[in-house]
C-alpha cells in the first residue's frame, strides 16, 4: 500500500511574475516579492525496507509532472527540487509524494536570501487553523500569505474566516471549486483585514485540505517564515515548545534572538491558557484567561498581546536576557500554536533573519522522532536539533542515529545522551560540540568536517529514539563567511513516529 504526503507550495517564480494581481482566484502572488523563488522537498524513508518514492507535481491550474527514486535505504532520504521536474520559470503549484514504505518530508522554499521550511502533511482534514495573521502589521512591512491544497478526490470550494484580536471577522472563499491536488492562495489584503491588528484564520472545505502559511515582508524578499496549518488532530490541551529564547546571545557584539509563541484557541468555547517556561532556575509563568474561541494570544519579551475578552498576566520572575529554555503550554480546552523567532538585535553588518515552528501536542509525542534533513557544513549550512523531554517528572535518555548520505549510500553515526524532565538539549555542530554528558557510540562525526568535505556525506537524515516521549525542532543556519551572503534561518518540526 502506498503512503501519501501533501506538500502545498512548490514553485519557480521570476521577479517579473511577482507583481500585482487582483482576482480571488489568483491572490497571493504579489505577497512573495524578492526575486526567483524555488523549493526542494527532502523525503525520508522511515520504514524497514528500501523504498520507491514518487513525487507528482500539480500546476496551480493545469499540468502534471512525475519523478521517481528507487531503492532508497531505510532511514535515509532523497531530495526533489522544483527544477528537476523540468518546469518553466514562472511555474507554481503543489505536490503529492507517494511511497511503498512509510515516509516523512520537509519542504524548503527560498529565493537565495529569504528561506523557510515546513512539514509535508500526511493527515489532511476538512478544517485548518492558522494562529497568526498579519497584513502589513503596524507598518512593519510583515504580512502573511496562505496556501491551501485540495487533498481530496473531487473539486471543492475552499472557504476561510479571518478573526482579528478585537473579535471582528472577515470572510473569503475561492469562488470556483479548486481541483484535486491543486492549490489556491489566500491573502488577508483581499478581505480588508486591518493593518493595525494581529489575528487568526480558519479554513474549511467539503474535502480534506492541507495548508501552509508564509510570513514575509511586503516590499522585499529578505525574510521568510513558514509553518503548516493545523488540523483538528494537531490540537491538544498541553503543547510543548522545545525552543524559547529571550535576547539569547551577545546583543551588542554579535546580535541576539528572541522567540514569540502564538497560541490559538480552537476548542469551540472560551479557555484559560498558561505557559510555563522550563530551565535551570526559571520560574516564569504567563497566562491568558477567558480567551474567546478562535482568538490568538501572543507571548513575547515578557509581554502579552491579549485578545479582546481575555484577562492576561504573569507570575514569577520574568525571563532574563540571554535565556535559552523550553516551555509547556496548558489550557482548559484544545489549542494550537506556532513559535516565531527573529533577531532582537540584528548583528552589525547583517540583515534580519527569522523563522517559525509549530508547537507540539503532548499527546502526539512518542519515543521516536524522524528528521528528514540534517546538514553539517553543507554549502556552509548547519542544522541544529532542539530535543525536548516531554516527561515533566523523569529524565530521558536517547540515541540519535545520523544517516549521512543519500538514497542507498549512507554512513551512520550514533549519539547517546540524556535530558532533564521537561527540558531540552541542543544537538549542533556535532563534530565539535556535544550536550553535557553526551557521547558517541562507536565512531563519532569526522573531526573538522568543512564546507569542502564530500557533499554527499554532509547532507543526511536523523532518527532519534528515547525511553521517554520526546519532540524535536530543527533549525538550519547559513554560516557563509561572506556575511552579506548569509541566507535566512529556517526551521521545521521533527516527525513523531510510532515506535
Amino acid at each position: 500500500m502506498r503512503r501519501r504526503l501533501f506538500t502545498v507550495l512548490l514553485l519557480l517564480l521570476l521577479p517579473s511574475l511577482v507583481a500585482g494581481v487582483a482576482s480571488a482566484q489568483d491572490v497571493g502572488v504579489q505577497a512573495l516579492p524578492g526575486g526567483s523563488w524555488t523549493t526542494g522537498t527532502q523525503v525520508q524513508n522511515v520504514g524497514t525496507d528500501p523504498a520507491t518514492i514518487i513525487m507528482t507535481v500539480y500546476g496551480q491550474t493545469s499540468g502534471q509532472w512525475n519523478l521517481t527514486y528507487t531503492n532508497v535505504a531505510a532511514g535515509s532520504s532523497v531530495n526533489f527540487s522544483a527544477a528537476s521536474f523540468g518546469w518553466a520559470d514562472g511555474s507554481m503549484g503543489s505536490a503529492v509524494v507517494e511511497s511503498d514504505q512509510p515516509i516523512v518530508a520537509t519542504t524548503n522554499e527560498t529565493n537565495g536570501i529569504a528561506a523557510g521550511q515546513y512539514q509535508g502533511i500526511d493527515a489532511p482534514n476538512g478544517t485548518l487553523k492558522f494562529p497568526l495573521v498579519k497584513n502589513n502589521y503596524q507598518g512593519s512591512g510583515k504580512s502573511t500569505t496562505f496556501f491551501v491544497q485540495n487533498a481530496g478526490s473531487s473539486p471543492a470550494v475552499i472557504s476561510a474566516v479571518y478573526k482579528d484580536v478585537s473579535g471582528a471577522t472577515y470572510n473569503w472563499n475561492s469562488g470556483a471549486p479548486v481541483q484535486p491536488s491543486r492549490m489556491v492562495m489566500l491573502n488577508p489584503t483581499d478581505v480588508g483585514f486591518p493593518t493595525d491588528k494581529l489575528g487568526s484564520l480558519t479554513v474549511t472545505a467539503g474535502v480534506p485540505i492541507a495548508g501552509v502559511v508564509n510570513e514575509h515582508h511586503v516590499s522585499d524578499g529578505s525574510i521568510l517564515q513558514a509553518a503548516r496549518g493545523f488540523a483538528p488532530a494537531d490540537a491538544g490541551q498541553v503543547l510543548l515548545i522545545p525552543t524559547i529564547k529571550r535576547q539569547h546571545g551577545n546583543c551588542a557584539a554579535s546580535g541576539c534572538r528572541s522567540t514569540g509563541p502564538i497560541i490559538q484557541n480552537v476548542s469551540g468555547g472560551a479557555v484559560n491558557v498558561t505557559i510555563s517556561y522550563k530551565g535551570t532556575g526559571i520560574n516564569f509563568v504567563q497566562y491568558a484567561n477567558n480567551m474567546p474561541n478562535g482568538s490568538s494570544v501572543v507571548f513575547y519579551e515578557n509581554a502579552i498581546v491579549c485578545p479582546a475578552g481575555a484577562t492576561c498576566g504573569s507570575t514569577g520572575t520574568p525571563l532574563p536576557a540571554n535565556t535559552l529554555c523550553s516551555a509547556v503550554v496548558e489550557a482548559t480546552g484544545d489549542i494550537v500554536g506556532v513559535v516565531n523567532e527573529s533577531y532582537f538585535t540584528v548583528p552589525p553588518g547583517q540583515r534580519q533573519r527569522a523563522t517559525a515552528t509549530a508547537a507540539f501536542d503532548q499527546v502526539a509525542a512518542t519515543i521516536k522522532v524522524a528528521i528528514p534533513q540534517y546538514k553539517v557544513n553543507h554549502d556552509y549550512k548547519n542544522s541544529g536539533i532542539q530535543l525536548q523531554n516531554t516527561d515533566l517528572s523523569n529524565s530521558a535518555t536517547f540515541d540519535a542515529v545520523f544517516a549521512m548520505g543519500s538514497g542507498g549510500s549512507v554512513t551512520e553515526y550514533t549519539l547517546h545522551g540524556s535530558i532533564n524532565p521537561g527540558q531540552a538539549v541542543t544537538l549542533f555542530k556535532l563534530y565539535s560540540a556535544l550536550p553535557p554528558g553526551a557521547s558517541w557510540v562507536g565512531a563519532g562525526f569526522p573531526a573538522g568536517w568543512s564546507a569542502s568535505s564530500t557533499a554527499a556525506q554532509r547532507l543526511g537524515s536523523v532518527t532519534i529514539t528515547s525511553n521517554r516521549a520526546i519532540v524535536a525542532a530543527v533549525t538550519e543556519s547559513d554560516e557563509d563567511p561572506d556575511v552579506n551572503a548569509r541566507q535566512d534561518i529556517k526551521s521545521y518540526e521533527g516527525f513523531n513516529l510510532a515506535p
